[in-house]
């Protein structure tokens, strides 16, 4: 069965009625700039990562179609028999958009319509929704048009920001994790020696001594603490009056400085806003550390460890820390 007609060569189109009309009629603009919009929701569907956001965007885009056809119609009153858009459409659209807003930070500018491939295809269908919102006034301004439906198409491109929002978000997170674990994986991995690749016992000995003799000449109470190099504790040794939350956080910083490869304090500007791995310590849980006193240990090119510091300030845990590791003829660098 041919799709062409020949009737539309002239340059016209037929309503549900049957009335001819101009292919630029502002009504043929209305439903016409819709099924763009629809098209670009189809984009959308195949990109997003979200797998709740899918059956979501397929409801709005057969909300097209009843939105479509009743602006295809001459009778501003939908049929009992016809689908129509209602406000509990309208109710939906406003609960999506409180969920996912819900789930990023609030922003207080303008922003880059799209970080990531799907958000960027929610952006450009949010700017067909405008659009099709521009050309529904249009029309109403000429024939009768539910309010329903205007309320609608402006709560749509609300809803479609909100989801490119989310999908940027939640790229974001996937980014930091792949970070953090191709890091981590990097700083396990098995070496041909592998006798060398751990501390000894009189290595360890000299570290936690050398520590706690700077840290004594300083006047500072600390807590040492050293893992191996798949961030599993070693030892941990707390001086007389070090402070108790000291305990925690010099472990953390070992474990940071294994896991990232990095010295902590060469963190801090990585997980500034608009770094590379903003919004790490809120993704771990604040089991990362991102201020001075945190060293990974070397040898031969290989990480074999990690020590950590805590008890005084930021300058004084990595003076004491690098006293440490000087003693065992051990620099911070691969």
């Amino acid at each position: 069965m041919a799709i062409y007609t020949r009737t539309g060569d002239a340059g016209t189109t037929s309503l549900f009625s049957g009335q001819r009309v101009s292919k630029t009629h502002p009504r043929v603009e209305a439903y016409g700039t819709l099924d763009e919009l629809n098209a670009a929701l189809s984009l959308c569907v195949c990109a997003v990562q979200s797998g709740a956001l899918k059956p979501f965007l397929e409801g709005v885009q057969q909300q097209l179609f009843w939105f479509s056809a009743e602006l295809a119609s001459e009778n501003g009153t939908p049929t009992p028999s016809q689908r129509y858009i209602s406000t509990a459409e309208i109710d939906a659209l406003e609960q999506a958009i409180d969920q996912a807003m819900a789930q990023v930070d609030a922003v207080h500018g303008f922003i880059l319509p799209g970080r990531c491939e799907p958000a960027a295809r929610l952006h450009l269908a949010r700017t067909l929704a405008r659009r099709a919102e521009r050309r529904l006034v249009e029309l109403a301004g000429q024939v009768n048009v539910r309010q329903v439906l205007l309320r609608y198409i402006n709560r749509l491109s609300d809803c479609l920001y909100a989801l490119a929002r989310l999908e940027d978000h939640l790229a974001h997170q996937q980014q930091i994790i792949t970070e953090v674990a191709t890091r981590y994986r990097a700083a396990t991995r098995t070496t041909t020696e592998p006798t060398r690749m751990s501390l000894s016992f009189h290595e360890l000995h000299q570290l936690v001594r050398a520590a706690m003799t700077r840290a004594s000449a300083l006047g500072v109470p600390v807590v040492i603490s050293v893992v191996d190099a798949h961030g599993i504790g070693m030892l941990t040794w707390r001086m007389p009056e070090a402070l108790l939350v000291s305990s925690t956080l010099a472990p953390k910083k070992a474990w940071t400085a294994v896991a990232m490869k990095t010295a902590t304090h060469q963190l801090s500007d990585a997980v500034q806003p608009g770094s590379a791995l903003y919004g790490l310590e809120a993704q771990m849980a604040g089991n990362v550390v991102t201020f001075g006193g945190g060293f990974p240990l070397w040898r031969d090119g290989n990480i074999i460890g990690g020590l950590g510091i805590s008890g005084g300030s930021v300058e004084q845990d990595m003076d004491i820390a690098q006293a440490a590791l000087a003693a065992i003829h051990m620099g911070n660098d691969q």
